[in-house]
């Protein structure tokens, strides 16, 4: 069936070094009725990578998405045998990343390259995961524009829902996505589809809903901005981006073993946090040479 949540989803999208659990916390405070970790290496998990286990904490009160990305049969059965993902309601595979580093390794966006390969890979985990799985992928890889082709694939594995972001992996995040491509794909697939990519407004949701997607996946514009939930949905926020700051980096503070570690890591959300803010520029400059949690701390009191 194509409709399995009962009502439309507007969700936080994984992303790489952002959707921390922390921020996955405050954008389900705002209103993000889904959340989506950071890509979650199922190698590292099968290796014990402390840093890896820790990515899985989860605290939100949203449906909880575990996104993995791994390109071995063996280990995604090892990894589906444990309990590390129970804190979760689906699993997704990434097969839409265009980094190098991933893409190299056959991952990510790489997994569009050879389909029948791919439906290897999504039915071992759609098999083995406790979980209802969902997969992520773009429009194509190679100058090849295989998506439609892709998805019918994952609905043939028996996935829960598609997320497409419809931009070619060469393209990575330059340019505007193909809009003509979600309608295409809606009406190609029996299973429910996701947008994800430039979406900022509620016009933008409002079409999506038009034309049939489930839900959206809100990337780039909920960076340092969690009230983006709260604006799409037309409701009033929990609390001011200053006390979603101060949230963020307390929350943080028993994620991270030193100060140091925790001052490199946060230093760039707040530059996010405050790029809205009266003086960006120079605040930013300032961000950049500090050293201390007291620094944090003395800005983020400062801010109106």
């Amino acid at each position: 069936m194509k409709k399995i949540f009962d009502k439309f989803i507007i969700a936080l999208a994984p992303m790489a070094g952002v959707t921390d659990f922390a921020f996955r916390k405050i954008c389900a405070d705002f209103g993000a009725d889904m959340v989506v970790t950071e890509m979650i290496s199922l190698k590292g998990l099968e290796n014990r990578s402390f840093r890896t286990e820790k990515m899985l904490r989860e605290e939100s009160d949203a449906i909880r998405v575990c996104q993995i990305f791994c390109h071995n049969e063996d280990t995604i059965i090892k990894g589906m045998q444990t309990n590390l993902f129970d804190d979760f309601d689906y699993i997704d595979i990434n097969c839409g990343c265009p980094a190098p580093k991933i893409v190299k390794n056959g991952e990510g966006s790489a997994m569009m390259r050879d389909i029948e390969n791919a439906r290897k890979i999504i039915s071992t985990l759609v098999t083995n995961s406790k979980k209802p799985v969902s997969v992520k992928f773009r429009l194509g890889i190679d100058g090849v524009e295989n998506y439609l082709e892709f998805a019918k694939m994952c609905e043939d594995c028996g996935v829960a829902f598609i997320t497409l972001h419809a931009r070619t992996r060469e393209q990575g995040y330059a340019g505007e996505v193909d809009k003509s491509a979600y309608k295409k794909l809606i009406d190609s697939v029996n299973i429910p589809v996701f947008w994800s990519g430039d979406l900022k407004t509620k016009q933008d949701i409002e079409y999506c809903q038009s034309i049939g997607c489930a839900g959206v996946m809100i990337g780039r514009a909920s960076m340092g901005n969690p009230e983006i939930f709260s604006c799409l949905k037309g409701q009033n926020p929990p609390y001011s981006k200053k006390e979603a700051i101060q949230k963020h980096l307390e929350l943080l503070k028993s994620y991270f073993r030193s100060e140091k570690t925790l001052v490199a890591y946060f230093k760039k959300h707040l530059m996010w946090y405050v790029k809205s803010t009266n003086c960006a520029t120079q605040t930013k400059l300032k961000i950049l040479e500090f050293t201390t949690l007291d620094q944090i701390e003395c800005l983020i009191n400062s801010l109106d």
